[in-house]
């Protein structure tokens, strides 16, 4: 039951299902993996199992415990994600954070400007001091963990270092590598896999949805049930649309478009890494069209984009352009302004404009 909603991570759950059967679970849990996987699911699902009235290897789903946890108002249950502090006070209430969580766990994604802050880490702190109301134990879950403010993954390490026998910590993140080393070294990693294709197709299929979108679908959700069913539902029609725009506007040197582009994708973290990300699948599936045939595309419904290129890309504009976008993705993990990072892939695409 703990698991029931999550598809395609056998393994991992097997790993935790050894660690609930032997009563050796780690005091902190990394548990990693792409965007998509079913992290978000997989920590509340753990969380069940943790802190079941039944004690079993995986949550019974019924006790008044896994209901608490499964609507997130557990009193021994934790929970941590990037959030805006409320005008005029520091610290969000717990209310504040499970009503966030909450739309979370619903598909919204996280501003990509904000972090956790120090003194939600330390209001997490203070909580973990207490002993348990319910269970054995109490758990705390820190959803995009890589986003815990310096100061406060220190403040946190202490805890992680020393920590008490009732309290036990989940880390959940798609971008380890940006988390504190030493925060790192005190994690036991669970990894989630990507979701192959195939049970991307039978979980859409089940899902309903139409035939026209399906394989769009499965292709541009790479590996992401959430992903793929938000392109279904035609989420990501408006992003697409601006790629296109916008290399149209780099072959024709069409500045307007470029300042345009720069002002629609400020202050929005997120959406930049998906600007950049489609941008080089764009690229991907002209250089498959030129020289590979498509079946390897995953814009399959644009033929009619590709159409009107005119094979003003050719296969160096095409490697340049790639690795200008691979070069601004680094710089954007650094936070780099957009307007710096969309430069040099603009002078790109007028360099190509103006050779074809």
């Amino acid at each position: 039951m703990a698991f029931a909603n999550v598809v395609g991570q056998e393994r991992a759950q097997a790993i935790a299902e050894a660690w609930l059967r032997s009563n050796r679970i780690p005091s902190t849990i990394l548990l990693c993996g792409p965007e998509g996987a079913g992290k978000r699911l997989f920590a509340i699902g753990l969380a069940k199992a943790l802190l079941c009235k039944e004690a079993s290897i995986a949550s019974c789903g019924v006790c008044p415990s896994c209901r608490k946890v499964g609507i997130l108002s557990h009193p021994d249950l934790y929970l941590l994600l990037p959030l805006p502090p409320k005008r005029g006070r520091k610290d969000l209430s717990i209310e504040d954070v499970r009503e966030a969580t909450a739309a979370y766990m619903r598909g919204d994604s996280i501003s990509g400007q904000t972090n956790i802050a120090i003194e939600q880490l330390r209001q997490m702190q203070r909580e973990m001091g207490y002993a348990p109301t319910e269970s054995k134990r109490k758990v705390t879950i820190v959803f995009a963990a890589e986003r815990m403010h310096p100061a406060g993954a220190n403040s946190l390490l202490k805890i992680l270092e020393e920590p008490s026998e009732h309290s036990l910590f989940i880390l959940v993140s798609s971008a380890p590598e940006r988390m504190l080393p030493t925060v790192l070294s005190r994690c036991q990693r669970l990894a989630l896999r990507s979701l192959g294709m195939d049970v991307l197709r039978a979980r859409l299929v089940d899902a309903g949805i139409a035939a026209d979108r399906l394989e769009l679908a499965v292709r541009l959700g790479r590996g992401s049930l959430q992903r793929a069913q938000q392109v279904a539902d035609g989420e990501w029609d408006e992003l697409r649309e601006m790629v296109e725009a916008f290399i149209l506007a780099g072959l024709r040197r069409d500045d307007e478009v470029y300042w345009n582009t720069v002002e629609e994708l400020a202050g929005d973290r997120s959406q930049q890494e998906f600007f950049l990300e489609m941008s080089a699948l764009y690229l991907r599936d002209i250089y498959l069209l030129l020289y590979r045939g498509e079946g390897g595309m995953t814009m399959i419904d644009r033929h009619s984009f590709f159409s009107a290129l005119g094979g003003a890309l050719e296969a160096p504009a095409i490697e340049r352009t790639m690795l200008e976008i691979d070069q601004a993705a680094e710089a954007l993990s650094r936070n780099a302004n957009i307007q710096l990072v969309l430069t040099d892939i603009w002078r790109c695409l007028r360099r190509a404009g103006q050779a074809a």
